[in-house]
């Protein structure tokens, strides 16, 4: 594959979330990254760069917020506004071309580390380590709904693809919650895991949910009867990253075990690959837009492209010189992005 790089400008030792639980000191490795035709990447510096995916070159600086940009999103397929979450407490949308705020979205008060458009790009969500999700009008930047009821931090959320009125987020407390946007309370809270929830994420068609957990499981629950329909827990460490194909057909896993998975999601979550290789921790995976390939980020510095029916790698992406924390296939599936600690991130073609 083709190089291109390009530098980040954040402080070691990297973009992680630390947090205190029982007494122990742990953290979680977060997503900095959002791509289509440009790259949008969130830093230490307190900005969120715009970048050209086909050259390298920064096109504009988002600069505004007054800590670490934690969270990053274009409104897809549109890609004419992003979202920033921030630890200022804040979220902010932008004009991506001209780098101007369009609205700072107030009322967390802690910090925000989960943001993303609704599908129609009418409304916004944040999710915040003071436990709770916002809905906010990107028109006005106003305030709709403050969703209380979790009791640890929020730390990641989904607008559901399709119509955008349902919204879940994952939670510290080990619960995932779902809530239609028109109303304020929950519709309903999908217990089972045992550990803080890492992820969550609709399929396709917004029928099935997935959850990863630091308990070292990942689930499927049925979104409309707000069941569990399956249980793995093939991983012998905690489940770091889930992420559906498009087709809303296979799930994959990544884990501190180093290794990645591929389940059947309509046949009892049936077990399809195992992706060993990495040398540590796998911290994020995704899907490449025809679901031929996956792609995984690992703390031992490499991305490696694998083939999903089988298992076996591709490719290894290497010559970072720290650990690859985030990593994105573009939306044609024509490039890869990976971000690592070692203060760039690299477009690979």
């Amino acid at each position: 594959m083709k190089l291109l790089k390009f530098h980040l400008r954040y402080h070691p030792p990297g973009l992680v979330l630390e947090y205190l639980q029982k007494g122990l000191i742990k953290n979680k490795d977060i997503d900095l990254l959002d791509m289509n035709c440009k790259c949008l990447s969130g830093s230490y510096d307190r900005t969120c760069k715009v970048w050209d995916v086909d050259s390298g070159q920064e096109l504009k600086t988002l600069a505004g917020h007054q800590n670490v940009v934690y969270s990053v999103a274009f409104n897809f397929p549109v890609c004419n506004r992003v979202i920033t979450g921030s630890f200022d407490k804040t979220a902010r949308i932008w004009k991506p071309e001209t780098g101007e705020c369009l609205a700072t979205l107030w009322g967390h008060t802690g910090e925000v580390v989960a943001a993303q458009f609704s599908a129609k790009g009418d409304h916004a969500a944040t999710g915040s380590m003071d436990t709770t999700a916002k809905l906010f009008d990107v028109r006005t930047g106003t305030e709709v709904n403050t969703y209380t009821g979790h009791t640890a931090e929020v730390i990641a959320l989904q607008f559901d693809p399709n119509e955008g009125q349902r919204l879940i987020t994952g939670s510290f407390d080990g619960t995932i919650s779902i809530w239609d946007t028109r109303l304020k309370d929950r519709v309903s809270v999908l217990r089972g895991h045992d550990g803080e929830i890492s992820n969550v994420q609709f399929n396709w068609d917004s029928s099935l949910v997935g959850s990863s957990s630091l308990d070292g499981s990942a689930k499927l629950w049925d979104a409309r009867k707000t069941e569990c329909l399956a249980t793995v827990a093939e991983h012998t460490d905690e489940v770091l990253d889930i992420c559906f194909d498009w087709a809303g057909q296979r799930m994959a896993t990544s884990s501190s075990d180093c290794s990645a998975r591929i389940y059947d999601v309509k046949s009892d979550f049936k077990e399809l690959a195992v992706m060993r290789g990495h040398r540590e921790e796998v911290s994020k995976v995704c899907f490449s837009p025809a679901g031929g390939c996956l792609l995984t980020a690992s703390a031992d510095r490499s991305a490696r492209i694998w083939n999903t029916t089988t298992g076996n790698c591709l490719q290894v992406l290497s010559g970072h010189c720290g650990e690859i924390f985030s990593c994105a296939f573009s939306y044609a599936g024509d490039a890869i992005i990976t971000a690592s600690k070692d203060n760039t991130c690299r477009i690979w073609r």
